[in-house]
């Protein structure tokens, strides 16, 4: 079936990643970080000195203990980083250079969805799915009503998902099969771009297929459920990136444990872009040296959109596929907005740039503008293609009115379906926090009352 997404916005901006592969110099350290897995609260499993190897658990989540993250190289753990009230922050592990970054795995071949499932969480693969609502790693006790696999990404400078899975076919094949075992045979959305080539996808048998079109947020998973299968209180989807697909299809097609994968490099600061292959948590600044314009920029993790600064070592996140570079704001502009802006971007027609809609622009990270109340205008709704209210349910989750976000439908949003919300706000909210902290009251009320019910 063709949705076709006409409330959206693409920002052009320039550094869209080319068709090179690009050399890496392999890290020395790796930094483990809870801060990837939203909500988890890490009980760490491993102290400074320790030797551990591909697979070891550094840390489970206190919650369910089930679920662990693990070391993707093997080498010493260096150093535990904690943070106020000794919450851990990071486990950098230095990793012994003569080790191979993959591992053998002996197991007998799963046969039934328990089996799968008690594999995933015991060698660290469970966290390669997350669950709507809340994008967190999903209950294993819980099972889906379908599972979303997003095909390709609409956020700014986005990697081609050709390019990402070049190779790993025939285990993205295997691990659809492995995760219809997992799900107890729930159904399986592909949900791809229209109009190019979805050979891979296409060829899979036994999903369902979707095609998007559109402006961003065409490609977001929150826009592919919303439309496909909308999401009740109580009800739970899965959703899982292709490459986390073919890791688990390699896992059990070869028993095989590793962590890797390709992302792409991109922004308007990057001299020359491409496509990178790397491991989780690698400290990735020696593909950033001498392939800067400038010394002060911004390095994001994902996209600019709704990715995450990175603040000391550039990292590329557990769930991310691509690091963006921009350059830092702050500056004081002669006349400011009293200017033409043929070079500056923005929705409205303050700037004369609108002229001309292929243009890219190299953005940094100024506000533009001053922080206020909540302007009265319809701007979110030009961008929020959900058959929902978006102004309404960011002053609901502001003041963190429970009863009125479930009727206006937070169950079906996340913080990046607000992401465009934010950028052309003009009361300069932070709109993604806004939603993530009244998700989170949220979740805590909700477990509060399964409790209760239990008792």
């Amino acid at each position: 079936m063709h949705y076709k997404i006409t409330k959206g916005l693409d920002m052009h901006l320039s550094g869209n990643a080319t068709g090179i592969v690009l050399d890496v110099q392999p890290s020395s350290d790796y930094h483990i970080r809870p801060t990837d897995f939203r909500w988890l609260t890490p009980k760490l499993l491993v102290q400074a000195g320790d030797t551990v190897e591909i697979g070891a658990p550094l840390f489970c989540d206190k919650q369910d203990e089930r679920i662990v993250i693990v070391s993707p190289v093997t080498g010493t753990v260096k150093e535990i980083i904690r943070g106020e009230k000794r919450v851990i922050e990071e486990v950098t592990i230095a990793r012994d250079v003569s080790a191979p970054t993959e591992t053998n795995i002996h197991f007998d071949m799963p046969t039934t969805g328990d089996d799968i499932r008690e594999l995933l969480l015991k060698n660290g693969l469970w966290p390669c799915l997350r669950q709507r609502p809340y994008s967190t790693i999903p209950n294993p006790d819980i099972r889906p009503k379908s599972v979303f696999i997003p095909c390709f990404d609409s956020n700014p400078l986005a990697p081609d998902f050709r390019i990402l899975m070049r190779g790993k076919e025939d285990n993205f094949r295997h691990g659809i099969r492995m995760l219809q075992k997992a799900a107890d045979h729930a159904p399986i959305h592909l949900c791809m771009k229209e109009g190019i080539d979805n050979q891979l996808f296409e060829s899979i048998e036994d999903v369902q297929q979707h095609y998007f079109s559109g402006t961003h947020p065409a490609g977001n998973v929150g826009t592919h459920i919303h439309f496909v299968d909308p999401l009740a209180k109580d009800e739970v989807v899965w959703f899982i990136h292709p490459q986390e697909v073919a890791r688990i299809g390699r896992f059990f097609a070869e028993h095989i444990l590793q962590f890797g994968k390709t992302a792409a490099l991109t922004g308007p600061e990057i001299k020359r872009t491409g496509y990178f292959n790397t491991l989780y948590g690698a400290d990735l600044s020696t593909l950033l040296s001498g392939n800067l314009r400038q010394g002060n920029v911004r390095v994001v993790s994902g996209s600019v959109l709704s990715g995450r600064q990175c603040q000391d070592v550039p990292l590329l996140g557990f769930y991310e596929q691509q690091i963006t570079v921009i350059a830092e704001g702050g500056k004081r502009e002669f006349l400011g907005w009293l200017l033409p802006g043929v070079k500056k971007w923005s929705l409205s027609h303050t700037f004369l740039a609108w002229l001309t809609p292929k243009r890219t622009y190299r953005v940094d990270t100024s506000l533009h503008g001053g922080r206020r109340a909540f302007m009265m205008t319809n701007v979110y709704d030009k961008v929020f293609p959900l058959d929902l209210m978006p102004l309404e349910i960011l002053k609901a989750c502001e003041i963190k009115d429970i009863e009125k976000m479930e009727a206006l439908g937070i169950y079906e949003v996340d913080s990046e379906e607000f992401a465009l919300c934010e950028l052309v706000c003009p009361s300069k909210k932070e709109c993604q926090r806004i939603v993530e902290d009244a998700l989170f009251e949220l979740q805590i009320q909700t477990n509060n009352e399964k409790k209760s019910s239990l008792t």
